[in-house]
């Protein structure tokens, strides 16, 4: 397969509604072009680019299990004309580059139209926030959505820190929330929590500014795979949770059975368009 096969396929396709790619170790360069795509699902691939340029149906973008090699260590996502766009994820900011329209996000951009994508209500992010310089490209992130309604948040394990403790938890006590943390974010999921000084910062920064939240879980991980006390993360996240701005969220603690970060991504559950967030375990009814 060569560098613009894929493209051409989808240009040519006109009833084309999904596009599902799994394993490729190629770096993937895609420019994406359709008048017909809803859902396009990358998983467990070395994906180098994926340029949406033109795709007035697309609703979901699924990008999951970024694997690199010696030549791609990051992955470049350029949002371009895609007004229907709902949901996207899982983007990785420490190894992500996302580009709105013709503007790249980087640490401490500030938020201007050419910065947004307004229609998207559904991110899921992976992120160590053990890492520094990982941490700080989050709140860039969210001030991409200024109308997210669901924040899911899968807390990668760091085998190297980027960054002292002291400064994560410095960092996001001065961090100003963005606009959809304040008033728009409504269902937040976190998974993975194993009660690191890092995460509980966030946590804290998120809780004590999200007025508008209505649900809320975090799961623990798993201890077949990740050494800590699990009383100590269970405490850690109750204590994160004491400060809500939110006076009407119901929130739960959950352990973990299952593989560490989650099960493989199902190409069913992306195209399952009864469920209006593909990201979340369980369907949420009538927020208001």
């Amino acid at each position: 397969m060569e560098d613009g096969d894929i493209d051409f396929v989808v240009a040519k396709s006109p009833v084309l509604e999904t596009l599902n790619i799994h394993g490729c170790n190629k770096g993937l360069r895609l420019r994406l072009v359709s008048q017909s795509l809803r859902c396009v699902q990358i998983c467990s691939s070395v994906l180098e680019d994926i340029a949406v340029v033109k795709a007035p149906r697309l609703e979901r973008l699924i990008l999951e299990g970024f694997r690199s090699n010696a030549v791609v260590l990051c992955t470049r996502v350029r949002i371009g004309d895609a007004p229907k766009l709902h949901a996207l994820g899982i983007l990785e900011p420490g190894s992500t580059i996302l580009e709105i329209r013709d503007t790249i996000v980087v640490p401490g951009i500030k938020a201007s139209p050419s910065t947004m994508a307004t229609g998207i209500k559904v991110l899921s992010l992976n992120v160590r926030f053990g890492n520094h310089t990982d941490a700080k490209m989050v709140p860039s992130f969210l001030g991409c959505f200024p109308n997210l309604e669901a924040l899911h948040i899968i807390s990668e394990k760091c085998d190297h820190q980027a960054g002292s403790a002291r400064m994560n938890r410095s960092f996001w006590k001065q961090t100003k929330p963005t606009e959809s943390v304040k008033s728009c974010i409504k269902v937040f999921s976190y998974r993975e929590f194993r009660g690191e000084l890092g995460e509980v910062a966030f946590l804290k920064f998120f809780f004590r500014n999200a007025r508008a939240l209505r649900t809320a879980s975090i799961s623990m991980a798993n201890q077949s795979f990740t050494t800590f006390s699990m009383d100590e993360a269970t405490r850690k996240a109750q204590e994160a949770s004491n400060n809500m701005a939110s006076r009407s969220c119901e929130m739960v603690l959950l352990g973990s059975t299952g593989p560490e970060g989650g099960s493989p991504w199902s190409f069913k559950r992306g195209t399952d368009y009864s469920f209006d967030d593909p990201f979340s375990a369980v369907q949420i009814h009538n927020i208001a």
